[in-house]
Order: C-alpha cells, then sequence, then structure tokens
C-alpha cells in the first residue's frame, strides 16, 4: 500500500484491476512505477486496487508496461472493488466522439510507431476520453489536455532514451532482449531493500547463468552491459561470501546498480 490511503475507506471511491494474468515480474514493474509516479494503490493477491481520482494516472503507468513488455490488452481489466462505490470496466470500451465547436489540441505523433499509437488509443479508451486520429494526429479536447500529456508521457517514457526501434529493425538471433536489463533493475531494487530476499537472489542467479558480459542485450550500450554484468557478479560473491552473506555490501552493490539501471528502465 502507498501513502496513508487505505482501499477499505469508504469515502474514498475505487478502481480495481485484475493482473492475475500478468507474470509477477511485470506485477512487480508496475508497482515500482506506480510508486515512482506517487500514485496511491495497493494489491489484494493478483488485484490492484487505486482511488477513483488516481485512474487516470493508473491507466497510464498500466499501458506503459503494457506497451514496453508486450502485453496483450486481455492480460488485465478493470474491475469493481468491494467498496459499493467502486465501479466496473470490464465491457469493452466504446470510443467517444469528439464534440463539434469545442476547442481541441493536436499531437503530431509521427515519429511513433502503430504499437505505441495504439497504446495511447487503449488508455483514452478506457478513460473514456473523446479523441480522433487525423493519420497520426492525434486530436483531442482541449480540457483534456493535461490528461493526455500524462497518458503520451507515460508511454513514451517507456520506451529507452525515447527512441523507436525501426520496424525492421529486430534482434539477432540468440541475442537477449533489452527487457533483460529490467530483470536486473528489478532484482537489485529486491536486494537492496532486503539483502535476503529469495526471489531477488534466485532472480540474480538466474540472469548470471544466461548473460554474456561481451554480447549486450539488443539496444544496449557495451559499456553500460559490462558494468551491469561487473555489479552482478559482485553481489552475487557478497551473497555467497564464506558461510553468510554480507549484508552491508549487498546492500550498497545492489543500490548501485538499481541507481546505474534506473534512468534506462
Amino acid at each position: 500500500m502507498s501513502d496513508d490511503w487505505s482501499p477499505s475507506d469508504p469515502e474514498r471511491p475505487t478502481v480495481a484491476y485484475d493482473l492475475s494474468g500478468w507474470s509477477f515480474d511485470h506485477q512487480a514493474e508496475l508497482a515500482a512505477r506506480l510508486a515512482e509516479a506517487e500514485v496511491a494503490h495497493a494489491w489484494e493477491g493478483t488485484e490492484l486496487v487505486v482511488p477513483e481520482e488516481f485512474e487516470a494516472a493508473a491507466d497510464s503507468v498500466i499501458a506503459s508496461v503494457e506497451q514496453q513488455y508486450g502485453i496483450d490488452d486481455s492480460g488485465h481489466s478493470a474491475v469493481g472493488g468491494e467498496s459499493p462505490v467502486g465501479r466496473s470496466l470490464v465491457d469493452e470500451p466504446v470510443q467517444q466522439p469528439l464534440v463539434e465547436g469545442r476547442l481541441v489540441t493536436e499531437y503530431d505523433l509521427s515519429e511513433w510507431e502503430v504499437p505505441e499509437r495504439e497504446a495511447a488509443t487503449r488508455v483514452l479508451l478506457r478513460q473514456q476520453r473523446p479523441f480522433a486520429w487525423e493519420g497520426t494526429v492525434l486530436v483531442v479536447h482541449a480540457d483534456d489536455e493535461d490528461v493526455v500529456d500524462s497518458v503520451l508521457d507515460m508511454i513514451e517514457a517507456a520506451i529507452p532514451d525515447g527512441v523507436f526501434p525501426d520496424a525492421d529493425d529486430t534482434p539477432d538471433e540468440g541475442r537477449l532482449p533489452f527487457e533483460t536489463l529490467t530483470t536486473f533493475f528489478l532484482m537489485a531494487d529486491r536486494l537492496r531493500r532486503d539483502p535476503l530476499d529469495a526471489d531477488g537472489l534466485e532472480q540474480l542467479l538466474d540472469a548470471l547463468d544466461v548473460v554474456e558480459p561481451g554480447r549486450p542485450p539488443y539496444g544496449v550500450d557495451v559499456r553500460l552491459w559490462e558494468r551491469t554484468c561487473e555489479l552482478a557478479d559482485e553481489l552475487a560473491g557478497a551473497l555467497a561470501d564464506d558461510d553468510e552473506p554480507d549484508h552491508d555490501e549487498v546492500v550498497h552493490l545492489a543500490a548501485e546498480l538499481h541507481e546505474l539501471l534506473r534512468p534506462f528502465i
């Protein structure tokens, strides 16, 4: 749970998202991004619960994770929580048309690839915000500009360095995907908080089994990758030091790795 908010507070309407179709790593990544975006939230099993006033921000963060990891939109659905004021969004949303005569704002997204524009469409549909596409130009009501800015910023933040890969630019055979970097980031986040975290240790060992320091994942700078592998090796050594892990060293190395990767995740 984040902040002092409680999902059982009858005074604050809630929206819940069923994320049972998401993997643990994807849920963990979402939780990290929600915390960074200061979106109040709580988990009830695999169900994410947010206050209704944070729904737009939560939709944006969810869309950014879906876009980056190729999660099908059917992998989650919003459902009404136990609160009597919770509401359901399970039904397929219907696009809301622009109202003639109202001021509009246009966003030229010609440099975006199709998956990113589709992500924007999904969020605006879920939010029931009126919009229209004129080719690659997104048109919205001017008074929705703040919400749309947030949506587009979140989606763009999911793309490394803000650069979209060319459609034909595919990873080499056998080369690890860019998302491998995210595995190290999430593992480091776990271990800097708790050097005895079993899942964090398992993620570290699994990752070290498949990585090659001289062969960075697709789209990752070789120097960044080499430093990532170096810190991961040192972290594994600190965890396996004698009969008892060096807790202080584990926390120090995990924090350094976490900060190294933060700008790229």
